[in-house]
């Protein structure tokens, strides 16, 4: 059986082992980005599927779980597809955390033939990004302001484009603000790029980047509110966070750029909701 831990969601914590520092699945767990975690067992769980919404779902725990094991697709198919396709998720994207090698049989637990890809993880350097900013100043073309994302600017956001994107990973936009970190780029008084700490766990901030407009794009943008967030980052005594597919070149640019280091990519699996049968 799966059952929904409603709460003492801090029980799956045990099961990530030595390798905390994830702030996608603590944000979870810790109660500040939405999310919902199943398990094998309300009160000791072994084995937990953990739905870090608008980003990942990730398999922890005891690999031998065989009673979990064989509810999990059809849970999937029945519970959580119709869902996450209603609030915009359109593919299954799973990670086993955390580590690959102890769920080496993924393919024997799903009928479903998922497509395997790589992530590419980072760690922030703070003396190698200090040594490149000196100074917090943003390098963006005239017209274009980086601007810290706060109550005021929200509201003068009449198109909504930040309160959608902290909505995505946030329960309210309250939350974001008293836990999180954002900054957004306004061209002609219009919001046209944003940097947002999707997920918040302690000190950790994952951050995530988007520029609404391709014309927008290619101007050093994304790289300015990188640079201001890490700032804001380090100022309150955080650690940002990078992680993106190997496709994504852009985003492993911009990461590179900002100070963060390449860890050796890992596997991950997915397959299109509309393919989950």
């Amino acid at each position: 059986m799966l059952f929904e831990l409603k709460s003492d969601y801090k029980l799956v914590k045990a099961l990530l082992n030595d390798q905390e520092a994830n702030p996608v699945i603590n944000g979870v767990i810790e109660g500040n980005n939405l999310g919902e975690i199943y398990v094998d067992s309300i009160k000791s769980p072994t084995t937990a599927l953990v739905w870090a919404k608008n980003e990942m779902f990730y398999l922890i725990g005891n690999a031998n779980n065989n009673n979990f094991m064989v509810e999990i697709e059809s849970f999937i198919l029945n519970n959580i597809k119709p869902r996450a396709i209603q609030i915009g998720e359109d593919c299954f994207n799973l990670e086993i955390y955390p580590s690959n090698e102890s769920f080496s049989s993924i393919n024997k637990i799903f009928n479903n033939k998922l497509r395997t890809g790589e992530r590419v993880p980072f760690i922030f350097d703070e003396n190698l990004f200090l040594e490149r900013f000196s100074d917090n100043v943003s390098n963006v073309p005239p017209g274009y302001e980086v601007e810290e994302i706060n109550t005021t600017i929200i509201e003068l956001d009449t198109s909504n484009i930040i309160r959608n994107e902290i909505m995505k990973f946030w329960d309210s936009v309250e939350k974001f603000l008293e836990k999180g970190i954002g900054f957004c780029v306004v061209y002609d008084n219009k919001v046209i790029s944003t940097c947002i700490s999707a997920f918040v766990s302690n000190n950790e901030y994952e951050i995530g980047i988007n520029t609404y407009s391709h014309k927008h794009r290619g101007k050093g943008l994304a790289s300015a509110m990188a640079i201001a967030f890490i700032y804001k980052c380090l100022e309150i005594g955080g650690i940002p966070h990078w992680t993106t597919e190997d496709f994504r070149k852009d985003s492993i640019t911009i990461a590179k750029k900002v100070g963060f280091i390449q860890l050796p990519n890992y596997q991950v699996y997915y397959l299109p909701f509309n393919e989950f049968r």
